[in-house]
């Protein structure tokens, strides 16, 4: 028996930066007329094990128009606001009823390709942006984004014997890697399953890089929302992995450029400048690490610790932290040059005090 999706939906995400920060009350107040809104909550609560500092605001947007495959489908938008200044926005695509697993995965194929959610989501996100200025004190329009694709599937024909056959039944590595033309190895393939996971017998979750299959068949979204909010805290750390390099490279021509004269104050103003930077953006990384902990093994907390090793979040910490330590570098070096600029200047007031005293003497002895 082949596999088919009787219930489903493909979930594409587009998350963006648009603020030092967002005043999610503020939000709350400006969305009131819409009657739209809800703050993150988990379905089960009692088996996670992840706590979230500042629960992000959802806003519903209702259906949006979109062409799939040819198709003019009414997809359910979401977008979701995170108080450090994050954005995610979630068009929620229909799967038709009995939807074959090859049709699926054409469909992965060319989600993969297309470009037209790119421009809706970037429309959407700026019209958005915009809307709620008054609660986002420093906005931004950086134009890296990231992207996510989640197959989310509720009921699934073929499988009986439980949501592990999925992978003897369908070519699961297929959906993940959007591949339609080339047969994939089985090294790919064992790597796709190894990265699977399951808490029950009928549910499944298999997270890659850049997409992700959830098997839910209670229809809880707990499992979406945490790769979510992993995409969300990722973006965050390539944005201010990409704002220290700005700024880095700023500093380093300064300090590097022709020695000012001594009465220059150009040391003091690097110093104060590396400084005011490493404590701004040490304090923003610092909260978005601390948005979401995970405090032990279970399921939800086990999702969001592989998701941080497939988006790779210890080497972009490490590289924020390397550029956060260049930065006090450079205040430290700046700091000195001061010091050694008005060592020099003290010098020479005192060789010029000293000759206010000791020339009247001199010619004085000269003149007897």
């Amino acid at each position: 028996m082949s596999v088919t999706i009787k219930r489903g939906k493909i979930l594409v995400y587009r998350f963006y930066e648009i603020g030092s920060e967002v005043d999610l009350e503020v939000v709350t107040r400006l969305m009131q007329e819409r009657q739209n809104t809800t703050r993150f909550r988990l379905d089960r609560p009692g088996k996670t094990s992840l706590v979230i500092a500042t629960a992000p605001l959802t806003v519903h947007l209702g259906p949006t128009e979109l062409s799939v495959r040819g198709q003019q489908l009414k997809a359910e938008l979401d977008i979701r606001v995170w108080h450090f200044g994050g954005m995610s926005l979630s068009f929620h695509i229909p799967l038709p009823e009995n939807c074959s697993w090859d049709e699926l995965v054409a469909t992965a194929s060319w989600l993969e390709r297309d470009q037209e959610i790119d421009l809706v989501a970037r429309t959407k996100a700026r019209d958005f942006q915009s809307e709620i200025k008054s609660a986002i004190p420093v906005t931004n329009d950086w134009a890296t984004y990231e992207d996510y694709v989640v197959y989310y599937l509720q009921e699934v024909a073929g499988i009986e014997g439980g949501a592990g056959e999925l992978f003897e039944k369908a070519d699961v590595a297929a959906l993940m890697m959007a591949e339609t033309s080339e047969k994939l190895s089985e090294q790919v393939k064992k790597a796709v399953r190894d990265a699977s996971y399951q808490y029950t017998r009928d549910d499944l979750a298999v997270i890659d890089w850049n997409s992700a299959l959830v098997l839910e068949p209670s229809g809880s979204m707990d499992v979406p929302m945490v790769l979510e909010f992993a995409n969300s805290q990722l973006l965050e750390m390539r944005y201010y992995d990409d704002l220290l390099d700005e700024k880095l490279d700023a500093l380093y021509k300064s300090v590097a450029g022709k020695r000012p004269g001594i009465l220059s104050n150009i040391y003091s103003n690097h110093a104060e400048e590396a400084g005011r930077i490493y404590l701004e953006i040490a304090e923003v990384v610092e909260n978005v690490e601390n948005s979401l902990k995970v405090v032990g093994d279970f399921y939800l907390a086990t999702i969001f610790r592989v998701a941080s090793q497939r988006f790779r979040f210890a080497d972009w910490q490490k590289s924020i932290n390397e550029k956060l330590g260049n930065l006090a570098e450079v205040s430290k070096l700046s700091h000195s040059r001061v010091a050694e600029a008005r060592s020099h200047l003290l010098e020479i007031v005192i060789i010029i005090l000293i000759a206010i005293e000791v020339v009247p003497f001199v010619l004085g002895l000269l003149k007897s």
